[in-house]
């Protein structure tokens, strides 16, 4: 269980995604170099590449997991779990399942989408869908928009008397401080579905933005605190300065110094969630019957956007924070939350047939640019499942 283990922190599923593109053929020459560092640093991380390299060591821990269901470990597991306190029971069964059964679709999603495996999918597939791309608009203060594509080829531009960088699809205000000194004008970066991108304000700190995703942010701080307004999803790296940073979102405010977290606020969500990477943060309910929260690293609060009920859970922080790192990671994640990750992430409208589908669970990290066919037909030979494209609908229905 050792080497399955060392698999759930965010470090090590980075390289289980490199792994996986070297073995398909696909790695970056930067994530090349990245896991040949890796391999060098100890006999461990050899020996678990060897293993992950060995396409029968790979098939046999994936036979593995189809003869598993969540019913069959619980059974397993329960005379362990029933011994721990009650703090603690949930969160470290749910690891422990991770841990027997996430590993085989890590690296084995590669003999699944390679042709040697044998395996032929046949759907009636019009066209398949390419993944999203970085790309974002950004909103001035006065409603003009730019689009900071690649495409359009605009490394730079002039915003109220000021230069900004728009280079390697992050846009910098870094530098622009106290540039402007009157009140305080604000822009919005908005990244629409099929899109992500990166953000560094003024006081710079680091932001990433995911799909469907609206952030307004003053051109420069001044008073007594920093204050962002969020809708979608993002990723944050907060520099500190002595100053309050606050991100508001609908139904809930995070208050930090100086910290890294994640904050999920899609309209379409249940629930808006904050997980704490590292440091220290204050989530405030905007509704009396929420109250606050202080966090610490590795939880998770979640505000019910129906009931105002906001609550905190220990969490394996690196389920929510993959989509940075270009992965798609599911730790026991329903059919119906796992769609609409991915009908934002391909700009696809998906419908799930069958209630009992909906409800089914997944475990898995799969990188998001790989066309969508991919992650479908890895999901077919999971789960009892079938699929049709049609132009950008996405039917998924139970096999026969």
């Amino acid at each position: 269980m050792k080497e399955i283990e060392c698999m759930l922190d965010e470090k090590n599923i980075k390289v289980a995604s490199w792994i996986v593109a070297r073995l398909q053929g696909e790695i970056r020459p930067e994530e090349e170099k990245a896991l040949e560092d890796w391999i060098a640093e100890s006999g461990e991380h050899r020996e678990f590449y060897e293993r992950m390299a060995d396409r029968e060591y790979v098939a046999k821990r994936l036979d593995e997991y189809k003869n598993y269901s969540l019913d069959t470990m619980r059974e397993r597991m329960l005379p362990s779990i029933r011994r721990e306190g009650k703090r603690t029971r949930v969160i470290r069964w749910s690891r422990r399942i991770a841990a027997i059964l996430i590993l085989p679709l890590v690296v084995g999603s590669v003999l699944l989408l390679r042709e040697q495996s044998g395996v032929e999918f046949k759907n009636p597939v019009t066209a398949d869908i390419l993944p999203g791309q970085e790309c974002a608009i950004l909103e001035m203060a006065d409603g003009r928009r730019v689009d900071l594509s690649s495409a359009c080829g605009i490394e730079s531009l002039q915003i109220e008397g000021i230069m900004l960088k728009n280079d390697s699809n992050v846009l910098s205000y870094e530098g622009v401080q106290g540039a402007i000194s009157d009140s305080l004008k604000f822009n919005t970066i908005i990244i629409p579905r099929g899109g992500e991108y990166r953000l560094t304000l003024a006081d710079g700190t680091q932001v990433w933005l995911n799909s469907q995703t609206r952030l307004r942010y003053p051109i420069t701080f001044s008073g007594d605190k920093r204050e962002v307004y969020l809708e979608g999803e993002a990723y944050f790296e907060v520099t500190r300065t002595g100053k309050m940073f606050e991100v508001h979102c609908k139904g809930m405010d995070v208050q930090v110094l100086g910290t890294s977290f994640n904050i999920m606020a899609y309209r379409d969500e249940p629930a808006i969630q904050t997980t704490l990477v590292n440091g220290r943060v204050q989530v405030n309910s905007e509704r009396e019957t929420g109250g606050s929260i202080v966090m610490e690293p590795g939880y998770q609060v979640q505000l019910d956007t129906l009931t105002g009920k906001m609550e905190m859970y220990e969490v394996n922080v690196a389920n929510f924070v993959g989509w940075k790192e270009k992965l798609f990671v599911f730790d026991d994640e329903n059919m119906e939350t796992m769609m609409r990750k991915l009908a934002r992430w391909y700009d696809v409208d998906i419908v799930i047939e069958s209630p009992e589908l909906r409800k089914s669970v997944f475990y898995g990290v799969i990188r998001k640019y790989e066309n969508i066919s991919k992650i479908l037909d890895m999901l077919k030979k999971t789960q009892n499942i079938d699929y049709v494209i049609e132009n950008k609908r996405i039917v998924i229905k139970e096999a026969r």
